[in-house]
């Protein structure tokens, strides 16, 4: 444990928003001259971080990988890279035979993969004050009002690109302004919140990471039966909570339309192996 009470950290993600405030560090200067700003006006928005804090959830695209290991690079020490304890949230959904976003569920991933794991790390770290630089882009500021501190939480949340006015556009050409042109926007491969586009790209040019997302949704489809079939052997016994019992599932998720992907085609969820075909009748209508 280091005792240091009070640091400045910067929760690092992987993808361009946190990725832009690396660069931004790193280039101090040639930023502040892109954005028109003086180098002081981005100092306030921007301190120098002590560290810049990646909590891993062993689940992310190959490319962002690679955009953090030139972030080693960089920043040598000042990177940390810590991990949930047990398991990844790829081990987590395939235990227990789950989607991120179970149907009537909330999304918790994040927070348990990602937000949990850097708060204890600082504590472990023993810093009890930290103020810690979060990469929400300037339109995105609902994301930042949404955001509620656990409770009894010491720590002060600043947003950089919110204080400097950047957006997306924005980001990207100081990204390549800066040296950093192919910074791949950061999920899990499996997040169930990407859009077709996303969907798409990872298909044709990401099929290590297809099979990953494949793999976690036939995991669900098989344990959707089994789980369902459980409880209603049992009696459809329910807890307090008027939830069914750990290893028990009160529907069968997948026979009702659940699907990995939120994303839908005519009102419809497609499961992993039809979007799959829905990209290849693209590609065949577009050889034909």
């Amino acid at each position: 444990m280091s005792g240091v009470a009070k640091q400045v950290l910067l929760s690092y993600g992987g993808g361009m928003d946190s990725t832009a405030l690396i660069a931004m560090d790193q280039h101090r200067a040639a930023a502040a001259a892109y954005l028109g700003i003086s180098r002081a006006d981005l100092d306030a928005a921007l301190p120098r971080f002590d560290k810049a804090v990646f909590s891993d959830p062993g689940a992310e695209f190959s490319v962002t990988y690679r955009t953090i290991e030139r972030v080693k690079q960089a920043l040598g020490d000042r990177l940390v890279i810590t991990r949930k304890a047990g398991e990844s949230i790829a081990e987590w959904c395939h235990r227990l035979g789950i989607v991120p976003i179970m149907p009537g569920g909330a999304h918790v991933c994040s927070k348990k993969f990602k937000g949990d794991v850097l708060a204890a790390w600082a504590k472990d770290e023993g810093i009890t004050h930290p103020v810690w630089l979060i990469g929400i882009e300037a339109n995105e500021g609902k994301r930042a009002k949404r955001f509620t501190p656990p409770k009894d939480d010491l720590a002060e949340y600043r947003y950089p690109l919110i204080d400097l006015g950047l957006t997306r556009d924005r980001l990207e050409g100081l990204l390549a302004h800066l040296g950093w042109p192919d910074v791949h926007k950061s999920s899990c491969v499996f997040c169930p919140y990407m859009s077709e586009e996303e969907l798409r790209d990872m298909y044709l040019n990401h099929p290590d990471d297809w099979r990953v997302a494949a793999d976690i949704e036939a995991r669900f489809e098989e344990m959707s039966s089994i789980k369902h079939k459980a409880w209603l052997d049992a009696g459809q016994p329910l807890n307090k909570g008027g939830k069914a019992p750990r290893g028990m599932w009160r529907r069968d998720s997948w026979a009702e339309g659940g699907r990995l992907f939120a994303k839908t085609i005519s009102g419809k969820r497609l499961s992993v192996p039809e979007w799959e075909r829905h990209f290849d009748n693209e590609i065949a209508r577009g050889a034909a």
